[in-house]
């Protein structure tokens, strides 16, 4: 049986003032700062598609603010106990709900768990990532309410799975899902359908009727308003224009705390912020091919400089107002946290020596040059994304102080994060250095695995599947993910985890900067949100959207 894992969360939530009268009590406006690319988890990749899908999709299996397991489209967490797990851990029986209805009123049955299997492990998917899936052998279904996975090997973090199921009977029927219209109008569970997507402007989402509890869903609509960037979002909250806000930084906490209308909730994260690092060329036709070391980044003495040459205390100090933590692993928390991995010193003088040692010379105007090369490096990140941009230009000024020359060319999120069929450019390697932010759910496998495992490096071959951005292979750490991913016990888990970490330390394809607290704004009349510092998929203010209301 998977334990269950309560990690310790701070919570602090700022109450401030009197709630202020909505002139429409049943609906909830909340601005987001980035269009969705779409709305299936499976195919696109950006933050923001998670937080709008938790009102309509749900889970076999979710996590709630204490950081246990409980069943939602399931009817109980399998466990060894109660008969849901084999003794060899290779087979999960899943008991599902009964009267469960998708939004269009079609019943939910577990034709669509194996469905959901199917599709993820079809070749003509476009899915970002098929970890753990693969590893399933069948997924039968002896009755509508009962799914036995089968498992050829042991997979540590089954209860992870099938988050979110798919509608078999919206989905079935195609040869793939990558163009499906589900993925911009999809058919959910939740409490909430999606009815209107404009372009540009709005997401509409309406109470589902066919939900299992609709009578206790307290708003009628909701809106997803598509806004410019965070500030835009301020001045909305602010004026009354939007309810909600996510993802603020911590230099907007001063300005919110004043207006006694706003209500701030702060959690700890488990997210870092970081650079990722492209070890293949970044040139056509190669590009992405790990077979064609990137002509600068490829030697991990210039990785190390750049890490040595990165006061993060800094950043932190002048940017953050001092409420981030320097950062230096994936995992920052929890059971398979190591602290054998220390943060990284700011060592100008080491960066040098490294650089100096793989043959970079300093030129006339101090940056480095080697064989007729000038080290000079594209940083890229988001546009709108104003202490990202900050963020950029003091390491513009570091990488210069030890010769290192970055220069910033950013660009949109659909264009960074896009998806495989649309010709993203972190999905095709088009990069040398990106900086954004992502970590671990619940359980980090398949975010350590899908980010550092040589298995799931981006490729035409695997249709674009897996998020190895970086395109390194290393023998060693892929062991380690795979004892990781199969160890009958937590206590191995976790030492294969602190094997992995520090392998990650040593080749370098991240640059840990920091890891920031979460900080979400709420008009004082949304009640009923919970902070919740975890998640099987992403950490997100509207995981409980259900339970909200307005006064």
């Amino acid at each position: 049986m998977m334990k269950k894992v309560a990690l310790a969360v701070l919570i602090l939530c700022l109450a401030m003032g009197v709630p202020a009268a909505t002139a429409a009590e049943k609906v909830v406006t909340m601005g987001i700062y980035q269009e969705p690319e779409n709305l299936n988890t499976y195919i696109g990749v950006q933050t923001v598609i998670t937080y709008v899908h938790r009102p309509f999709a749900e889970y076999l299996i979710d996590v709630n603010e204490k950081g246990e397991y409980v069943p939602v489209l399931a009817a109980e967490v399998p466990s060894v106990e109660n008969g849901g797990v084999s003794e060899d851990g290779l087979t999960i029986t899943y008991k599902l709900k009964k009267g469960i209805q998708w939004s269009d009123g079609q019943p939910f049955t577990s034709a669509d768990v194996k469905f959901t299997w199917e599709a993820l492990i079809n070749p003509k998917n476009l899915v970002k990532s098929r970890s753990g899936y693969e590893l399933i052998e069948s997924v039968e279904t002896p009755d509508d309410h009962t799914a036995v996975v089968k498992y050829k090997e042991y997979y540590a973090p089954y209860l992870t799975r099938f988050a979110p199921v798919l509608p078999k009977h919206i989905l079935g029927q195609l040869d793939n899902m990558n163009d499906a219209p589900y993925n911009r109008m999809p058919v959910g569970t939740g409490a909430f359908r999606v009815t209107e997507w404009v372009s540009g402007d709005h997401i509409t989402m309406e109470k589902n009727p066919y939900y299992r509890e609709a009578d206790k869903v307290k708003i009628d609509k909701l809106f997803f308003k598509i806004i410019p960037s965070r500030e835009v979002g301020i001045a909305q909250i602010q004026a009354g224009d939007v309810d909600g806000v996510w993802d603020l930084i911590e230099a907007q906490i001063p300005m919110m705390e004043k207006n006694t209308e706003i209500s701030l909730c702060l959690s700890n994260g488990l997210v870092s912020e970081r650079l990722i690092m492209n070890h293949s060329t970044p040139f056509p036709p190669n590009n992405g091919n790990p077979d064609y070391p990137h002509p600068i980044l490829g030697d991990l003495r210039v990785r190390q400089a750049i890490q040595y040459a990165i006061d993060k205390n800094t950043i932190i100090d002048k940017l953050l107002y001092g409420k981030a933590h320097p950062d230096t692993t994936e995992i920052p928390d929890g059971w398979a946290h190591t602290p054998d991995v220390k943060p990284t010193e700011y060592d100008p003088e080491k960066a040098k020596q490294l650089l100096d040692a793989a043959g970079w010379k300093p030129g006339a105007d101090g940056i480095r040059e080697k064989d007729g090369t000038r080290l000079r490096l594209k940083i890229t990140t988001t546009t709108g994304n104003k202490l990202r941009e900050m963020v950029e230009q003091v390491l513009v000024a570091q990488m210069k102080a030890v010769g290192i020359e970055f220069y910033i060319e950013n660009v949109p999120s659909s264009v960074l994060f896009g998806s495989w069929a649309n010709d993203a450019d972190r999905k095709k390697g088009r990069y040398d250095i990106l900086m954004y932010t992502t970590g671990p759910g619940i359980d980090p496998h398949q975010q350590y695995e899908g980010y550092f495992h040589s298995k799931n490096i981006p490729t035409e071959a695997n249709g674009g599947s897996g998020y190895n951005y970086t395109r390194h292979r290393d023998a060693e750490l892929d062991k380690w993910l795979d004892l990781a991913g199969k160890a009958p016990s937590l206590e191995k888990r976790a030492e294969a985890y602190r094997k992995a970490q520090a392998r990650v330390a040593e080749i370098v394809p991240h640059i840990y900067l920091y890891r920031r607290v979460n900080v979400h704004a709420f008009r004082n009349n949304v009640k009923g949100w919970i902070p919740n510092g975890y998640g099987i998929i992403d950490v997100v203010a509207t995981w409980n959207v259900a339970d909200w209301y307005v006064e």
